[in-house]
């Protein structure tokens, strides 16, 4: 009677891990189901929830680059810049808390990546601290400061972006005003290559509205509307027509400022 009781358990223990072992492919199998059906973080999304902080940032740097100049404390500008950078930063605060440990793929290897983020909403902070104690100057330069970071950001992961492109060609544009002014249409000469090259650099990313073809055509016109004119340029510091130069130079910061809206 107790042979029988032992021989029966120990079929009923074979039977067991003949069961355990035949389920461990099972197990494996929806493990990687699993595992591939995780969601995957897109670089779409992660670009436009980035962007919606910029728009309010970039709103914020135009009334500070006005409250700069303004001879007078215009304290309707200073409340609604103050307003801007906050929507600014509790939107950049959603994109930390969603992406710094769930990155996009394509940022998977950046080791840098949450720092990047943090060092972003630090800039964020800086622009707000000055520009509530009235030093606009200093808030507007941590405002570039944070514009480099993005640029960055995308460029240190190989990520093509026309926007940041047109960072670079806004400030050799600066640049070159600011030559002009202290050497002379000479001094501009020498920068020409590196102004058209930064032109041309634009022209070869994407659109920034591939799914919005108006968006696109609004953004393409006014590419070609500040390509042509710094082809003028161009013409006129090479023909020392000073004059002309230098008028066209005037305009030429507010018709990459007018594409530079339309990119973000």
């Amino acid at each position: 009677m107790l042979k029988a009781f032992y021989r029966c358990a120990r079929f009923i223990g074979i039977g067991v891990m003949c069961i355990v072992f035949l389920s461990l492919p099972l197990l494996y199998v929806s493990a990687a189901e699993t595992e591939k059906t995780a969601p995957q973080i897109s670089l779409k999304t992660f670009d436009e929830d980035v962007a919606q902080s910029r728009r309010q940032m970039r709103a914020y740097c135009a009334i500070a680059q006005e409250l700069m100049t303004d001879k007078v404390p215009d304290s309707a500008k200073q409340d609604a810049a103050v307003k801007y950078l906050k929507e600014a930063q509790v939107l950049w605060n959603e994109v930390r808390q969603k992406y710094q440990d769930n990155p996009p793929v394509e940022y998977s290897r950046d080791a840098k990546f949450k720092i990047r983020l943090a060092e972003i909403s630090d800039a964020m902070d800086d622009m707000l601290v000055h520009l509530e104690a009235g030093r606009t100057k200093r808030s507007f330069q941590a405002c570039g400061f944070a514009c480099g970071l993005f640029v960055g950001m995308h460029e240190e992961n190989n990520l093509v972006y026309a926007l940041d492109r047109l960072f670079h060609l806004r400030k050799v544009i600066k640049a070159a005003s600011a030559v002009n002014k202290n050497v002379g249409l000479e001094g501009v000469q020498k920068m020409l290559p590196d102004l058209l090259q930064k032109r041309d650099d634009v022209f070869m990313s994407p659109c920034p509205w591939p799914d919005d073809t108006k968006n696109c055509q609004e953004y393409v016109k006014a590419l070609k509307n500040l390509s042509f004119e710094l082809d003028n340029f161009a013409l006129a510091v090479t023909k020392r027509n000073n004059k002309e130069a230098s008028e066209i130079l005037n305009s030429l910061l507010e018709l990459c400022n007018t594409v530079y809206g339309l990119a973000l």
